[in-house]
Parts: C-alpha cells; structure tokens; sequence
C-alpha cells in the first residue's frame, strides 16, 4: 500500500487512491505554489546530481565492523574482524564487505560524522532535516508540525518537477515514531508518498497505480475537466482547513495514475533473475533495486528504510559480531554494491548521489553482551555519485573510534553537502505556513568530498 504521510495530523489520517480522486475535489489545482517558485528561483543550480538514492541504515550500524576497523585499539574495544585491503592504496574496510572494497575506487567514505545525541529518533531527525532536535538524546521523540523538512521534502520544494511521478518516494515503510520523514512545517503537501510493501513479497504491485475497474481512464479526464470547470470556487474552498493540500494530492495522484511509466517503474518483475539475486533476496535489497528503478523513470528523490523486522535490525546491542558477519554485512555489501555496479552500467551514477548512513555510530567499547551500544560520538558513512570524488576517503577517527581525529562533520553538513550536490542552496530560505522565513540549513557543504570540474 502507498500512502500519502500528514504530518499536520500526527500521521493518524491517510489518504487513500479512492478518497484521492472522489472527495473534496473542488482545491486548488496548482502543482506547486507561488512560495515553492520563488524559492526554486533563489536556489542555486551548481550541483550536478539529477536524482537522490538514500539509504536510511536506522538502528546505528557499527563503524567499527564496516569502513573503520580498530585493529590497534585495546582488545575491549577492537572488536573480532579483520580489515582487508580495497581498490584504493591504505583504505582498508571489514573482511566480510568483499564486494564493496572492489569498488572502493568508486565511492567517498566518510569517518568523522559526529554529534551528541544518543537516541535513535532524535539522532535520526538530526541526520534527515539537517537540524539538531530541540531535546537531544530523546527516546521516541515524535514528529510535529513545526519540524524542520527532510531533505526529500526540501529538494521537492526547492526543486519542483513537472512530471507525472512523485517526487518524492519512501520504500520499506516508515521508521519508528516516523520522525525526519514528514513535510515539517512546509505541510503534507511535500510529504513523502510511502511504500508499505517490500519489493521482495510475492506478487509485489503497487494497487495505488492500477486503476480501478470502475473507474476507467476516460473517467479519470472527466473528473479532471469537471475539476477546472469548477475552479471559481477555489477561494471558498480555501477556508477548509487542508483544502489546499489536499487538493494538490489530487492532481498529483491523478497525474502519476495515469502515468504508464510510473506503473512500469513499479513493475520489479520485468528484472533479470540475475539482478534480482545480485541485490538479495531479502526486503531491503529488492527495496533497493527498486529505487534504481524509479530513478530511472525520473523520480528525482527515493528514500529506501533499513528497517526492524523483529530481527533487531541494525541496532546490535548484543551479539554484534555474529548478526554483523551472519547476515548485516552481507546484505549491505551485496545491494550497496549492487547498485552502486547498475547505476555505472546505465550511465546513471554520475548524476545520481547515493548516501548510505545511520543514524549514529556504536560505542567504541564493547558490552558485556558482545554488542555495541548507541554512539554519537562517531560514524562512518559512505557517498558516491552525483558530484562526489571517486576512491576517497575523507576524516578519521582516533585510536579507539570514539570520535574525529581529523575533518570532523555533523549530520548538518551533510544535509547541506546533500542540498549542493543536488542544486539546491543549502542557505535557501524556505517558508511555513505561517509565512515565516527560515534557513534550509546550518551546515557547512564539504568542500573536500567533491569532485572539482
């Protein structure tokens, strides 16, 4: 099921394919408003990537099992892997992440990411709106309507498209409380559509984008011209609180239903049995494939969720090295890898930027429980594509991976390197719905991470 998040509800109200097209109906009908204009009109086109791949790793991987291997620090705190040698001379990562260190000449990692919050929510909100939460280290903080935007609300705000696909696409369902995947204070309008279902379930389809049997496309037009005959009463209907958003759902929902390559992108099947398994069969690798996919329809922004399936996810509190080596890593290594090799193969990856982060690192001493715990302090991540230097490998960490010895970065930076590499001026200013003016963000874009012209 797709679903259409309001943030201004607290996420209790959805909006459904039929409620899309029978109800209301009578909103205004632009796609995007005079605000979202001239903001696009102030926002700076210097970056180069046309499309947005995150990969949201929520649960904190271990920095210390995947790109920064404490093979000198004391035996607390080193951890059971070995590093192995990649493309790049000196850049070592974990010996069970084989396939991406064949490809380390094709990516930047990042090994300086740090901050003070320790609790997922708040941490991961930090890491998706480029802001620090109000009350850092916040369990199960919860989103309100006056939170800053996720960067795939911004980029669809600060960079309208006029296609007939959505903006802005979330796979693998929402995280937890749903924090830092909302519209934030710029509405439900620039929400992201949510994908419940996992690519991998048997039969996958999305029904939002197959057309009822009642409702043929020739009524589909009908409705619409009955929509423009019926505009006079845009500005009654504007006093309906909603009315306005609701009505730019409609007319996006009637674009993308009538969109046959949007249906298409949608349609995993039409994959090789060969690349389905190079992505993995589990819910995060074809979740991942499918991203591809819809990049390459023109959806600009896709957002994939690493997400708790009773499995504990990648929150290894206990037993890290056996679930790490188990299956973690080897899920990651495989689809990161994957895509990163069908991207360059389509001639795709230098216009698209592909970011895989948590939110936070892990402590760098090892529990009693053979597990790592939440840490701040720290966290690696890796970027490629879309105006990102090939085979680099920015910052450091100190001897025991606790925090930054060199180039030490927040969430914020990278938000803003995000904004950049995608044309959008991370000192754009954006407005509520109030009309009150803010900052897109704080954060510094990282120079050194870019590929120079």
């Amino acid at each position: 099921m797709l679903e259409f998040v309001d943030s201004w509800a607290g996420f209790h109200d959805r909006v459904s394919r039929r409620e899309v097209l029978t109800l209301g109906g009578i909103g205004a009908l632009s796609l995007t408003g005079m605000a979202a204009n001239a903001a696009a009109e102030e926002s700076s086109s210097r970056g180069t990537a046309k499309r947005l791949i995150f990969l949201s790793l929520f649960g904190g991987p271990p920095h210390q099992e995947t790109y920064d291997i404490q093979e000198d620090a004391p035996a607390d705190f080193r951890g059971e892997f070995q590093s192995i040698a990649t493309t790049q001379p000196g850049f070592r990562i974990c010996e069970y992440m084989p396939k991406l260190a064949k490809l380390a000449h094709m990516y930047t990692v990042i090994r300086s990411m740090t901050h003070p919050d320790n609790g997922h929510e708040s941490a991961y909100y930090a890491l998706m709106t480029g802001r620090p939460y109000p009350q850092p280290n916040t369990a199960n903080a919860r989103p309100a309507p006056t939170d800053f935007p996720s960067y795939g609300s911004a980029i669809s705000y600060l960079r309208p498209i006029q296609k007939p696909v959505p903006s802005f696409v979330l796979t693998g369902g929402l995280i937890s409380t749903h924090i830092g995947q909302t519209g934030g204070f710029l509405g439900q309008s620039w929400a992201p559509y949510v994908l419940k279902q996992d690519a991998n379930e048997p039969d996958f389809k999305v029904p939002e984008f197959t057309l009822l049997d009642d409702i043929p496309l020739q009524r589909l037009d009908r409705r619409q011209g009955l929509l423009d005959s019926l505009s006079t009463r845009e500005n009654a209907s504007k006093q309906r609180p909603g009315a306005s958003s609701f009505a730019t759902y409609q007319e996006r929902a009637f674009d993308i239903l009538t969109s046959a390559r949007t249906r298409a992108a949608f349609n995993i099947e039409a994959e090789s049995p060969a690349t389905r398994a190079a992505y993995g069969d589990h819910p995060f690798g074809q979740n991942v494939l499918l991203s591809r996919r819809l990049v390459e329809a023109g959806v600009p922004v896709v957002q994939v969720n690493y997400r708790n399936r009773g499995d504990g996810g990648l929150d290894t509190h206990h037993d890290n090295f056996n679930i790490c080596k188990g299956h973690l890593l080897p899920k990651l290594d495989g689809c990161i890898s994957a895509l990163l090799i069908d991207l360059e193969e389509r001639g795709l990856l230098d216009e698209t930027l592909v970011v895989a982060s948590g939110e936070f690192g892990r402590t760098p001493r090892i529990n009693h429980d053979a597990g790592r715990d939440h840490w701040g302090g720290c966290c690696s991540l890796l970027i490629a594509g879309g105006g990102i230097k090939r085979g680099y490998l920015y910052g450091s960490s100190n001897r025991t991976g606790a925090y930054p010895a060199t180039d030490p970065i927040g969430p914020w930076d990278l938000y803003a390197t995000i904004m950049h590499c995608c044309g959008v001026d991370p000192g754009a200013m954006i407005h509520d719905s109030a009309g009150r003016p803010h900052r897109l963000c704080e954060g510094a874009v990282i120079e050194n991470v870019l590929q120079k012209s």
